[in-house]
């Protein structure tokens, strides 16, 4: 049996392979700082937190055309769909892009969604992309974001979320950035519960619309929040060696990915920033498949799930579940 695999939590530039930002820099004519490649020349090299912040922003400053994006958004679709990956969602920051590049963040969706609707034609995977907000930019600026994705339809951008600095901007700052895009038809996703408590993911839960909670690992702690998690029916896009990575959890023994799977909260599995956290979605799938000792169909289950809470319409959904099942 293969297993099939879908993401849902994916930060478009943080999927930069150093081979790629090479060719970025290259074409743009930009110097990559030395130290930030790993020797492996897979992945880069951060000591923490904010140094990886720092390596982030300056390979995402390596983009400044819409071709970029097209290349960025196609290398890491057909990279994945090589691997048995039939469902993507990535997400994408428009002010971020647009200080980095100066381009307007609309041509940079019309290129990703080229890159998509290519991937999809030649290998077979779908992809979508969550409009995403930074929440330190303000909540001024994620009104905006909000209002610009209601106004600029794209037909890859199903989803809104907010990333960012979860312990000075709480979520009810954001709720009519949020109202916006979910008027709009988005669906709605938010980072929380990764590094602030899980109080965040309760102001969350009850002061935005959202389907899908971004991390929400720090649940683990909370029995209160774990059954409202549950009761609301909202889904955990979990990263684990991210979270490893930043130092959330010694391992995958200590990670609560099992536990939160075995009390019943809906669980994906996703690769966060791959080649900034030395891990892939592939890899990622096989240190949780070895980590709980997961049999093939118990892993296809997850990615079942997986695409039930995924931000696409319902008859595309039923086509991806029915590759899981006839491809088996």
């Amino acid at each position: 049996m293969s297993v099939k695999k879908a993401e849902l939590h994916v930060h478009l530039e943080g999927t930069i392979t150093p081979a790629l930002a090479h060719e970025l820099a290259k074409r743009n004519k930009l110097i990559i700082p030395e130290g930030l490649i790993a020797p492996d020349g897979q992945s880069y090299l951060s000591r923490d937190f904010l140094h990886f912040l720092s390596v982030y922003d300056t390979l995402a400053a390596l983009i400044k055309t819409p071709q970029d994006y097209y290349d960025i958004t196609f290398d890491y679709l057909r990279a994945n769909a090589l691997e048995d990956t039939i469902y993507v969602e990535m997400m994408y920051s428009p002010d971020h892009a647009e200080q980095v590049s100066g381009i307007p963040s609309i041509e940079h969706l019309h290129a990703i969604q080229q890159a998509i609707d290519d991937a999809e034609h030649q290998f077979g995977i779908v992809g979508r992309i969550i409009i995403t907000a930074v929440r330190h930019f303000g909540a001024d600026a994620a009104i905006r974001v909000a209002e610009n994705a209601a106004r600029e339809s794209v037909a890859c951008a199903t989803g809104f979320g907010l990333g960012g600095d979860e312990f000075n901007f709480p979520p009810k700052l954001f709720q009519k950035a949020y109202q916006i895009a979910a008027d709009s038809g988005l669906s709605c996703t938010v980072h929380a519960g990764e590094f602030a408590p899980a109080s965040g993911m309760i102001e969350a839960m009850d002061y935005l619309p959202i389907q899908r909670i971004g991390h929400g690992v720090q649940v683990i702690h909370s029995p209160e929040t774990m059954m409202l998690v549950k009761e609301r029916n909202i889904a955990l896009e979990i990263c684990p060696s991210s979270n490893i990575f930043l130092g959330l959890f010694k391992d995958f023994n200590h990670h609560p990915f099992p536990q939160l799977l075995d009390a019943g909260i809906k669980v994906s599995i996703n690769s966060d920033d791959p080649p900034f956290m030395s891990t892939t979605l592939p890899q990622e799938y096989k240190r949780v498949q070895e980590a709980y000792q997961y049999d093939d169909a118990q892993m296809n289950a997850i990615t079942a799930m997986a695409i039930d809470c995924a931000f696409v319409d319902e008859e595309t959904k039923t086509l991806l579940k029915n590759r899981i099942s006839c491809e088996n």
